[in-house]
């Protein structure tokens, strides 16, 4: 017989239980410690535990928010969706429960490997969700960011109404080269050319001094607001940081994280906080000060120490995220397709949804993802 518990912090979950259900995960116990424990604003945590006696079969890290069913929307469709929003503010701004995390590079449920039944697990899951639903009055459940390979798990979701979409894809650089020069060799002539001179133009303004470093809180003032500087110039925005993120991070994954920091004379100019899991470096933030960065090319000459890093230290893969894709796939990119399940409380609204979602989805307001 199947038990649940839902728990409102992951300390409540033993530590090697965690790891026991999900492995080695990028984002794991840790993370999800640092996101609970750094005051993001407008986000609610809560964990649900699926037990057949004393064994956990299953793991959900959930969360609520407000979600912005216009997130990928731009140009023409965004102009009109603010111009409603001038009366009625909450328009396509729907309250939801989701499984996965607000940033992570993928959403993750956890199934014990030698669990038998894993659709009814699913079928469980989806049913304890219904029950916080109702009680915390949200119309909207989410399985945000799941990768391909987890869409078979997550199949029968589909018999309960719900249905899937396609999100904002993550960007992977593969590296089978021995040196940055092979990394430019593989590149196009023109933007190899192109990124050559960015870099010269960088080097040749003055001594750039780089810092690599698992903990940051001495220059965690000007993190923030180098964060704060990017996160204003976003054209897509979900969760915003504080301060705490960026101090809890170092503390609560300290052989994960990297924070590359770069100077120009004493000044912080740039930095970009990373992850290393096994062989993938995972570039989760970014920020800069663009007085700095746009005549000195900053976001190029990052992107290429950081290529440059992961080769002298073993990383197959360097692991960019989501939006901004021009850039990124031009610098030898390749998109890895994220997949959501959605469903809203109302059948009639899941139906309006459904059909408002194929013209919403990011592919269509943006010429570089062909997932």
């Amino acid at each position: 017989m199947l038990t649940y518990k839902i728990l409102d912090s992951v300390n409540q979950i033993d530590r090697a239980e965690w790891n026991l259900i999900f492995g080695d995960i990028p984002e794991g116990y840790g993370f999800f410690k640092t996101i609970e424990e750094s005051n993001l604003e407008g986000f609610s945590f809560s964990y649900v535990l699926i037990c057949e006696g004393k064994d956990i079969l299953l793991i959900a890290s959930l969360f609520s928010a407000d979600f912005n069913l216009d997130i990928a929307a731009k140009g023409t469709v965004q102009k009109l969706i603010l111009c409603i929003r001038k009366f009625l503010p909450r328009f396509l701004i729907v309250k939801t429960l989701f499984c996965g995390s607000p940033f992570g590079e993928n959403g993750i449920l956890g199934i014990k490997k030698d669990a038998q039944d894993k659709e009814a697990l699913i079928c469980a899951l989806t049913k304890i969700m219904k029950i916080i639903c109702k009680e915390k009055n949200i119309p909207l459940v989410m399985f945000k960011d799941f990768l391909k390979e987890s869409v078979s798990i997550l199949e029968p979701l589909q018999t309960q109404g719900f249905f899937m979409v396609e999100g904002f894809p993550a960007v992977v650089t593969e590296l089978p080269f021995h040196s940055l020069d092979d990394y430019f060799k593989s590149l196009s002539h023109n933007t190899r050319k192109d990124l050559r001179r960015k870099i010269k133009k960088a080097q040749s303004a003055k001594a750039i001094e780089v810092k690599v470093i698992n903990n940051a809180e001495d220059e965690i003032f000007e993190i923030y607001r180098l964060y704060l500087n990017t996160y204003n110039a976003a054209g897509v925005r979900f969760e915003k940081l504080t301060p705490e993120f960026f101090i809890n991070i170092g503390r609560n994954m300290s052989t994960q994280t990297k924070f590359f920091l770069y100077y120009f004379g004493d000044k912080l100019a740039a930095f970009n906080l990373c992850f290393v899991n096994k062989d993938t470096l995972i570039d989760k933030f970014i920020g800069f000060d663009y007085n700095i960065a746009y005549k000195y090319n900053l976001y190029f000459f990052s992107w290429c120490y950081n290529i440059e890093w992961c080769l002298k230290n073993s990383m197959h893969y360097y692991q960019v995220g989501q939006t901004d894709y021009h850039p990124k796939i031009r610098l030898g990119g390749r998109l890895v397709p994220l997949y959501a399940y959605l469903k809203h409380g109302n059948p009639v609204l899941n139906l309006i949804l459904k059909l408002l979602a194929k013209v919403l989805k990011p592919a269509n307001f943006d010429e570089t993802i062909n997932v």
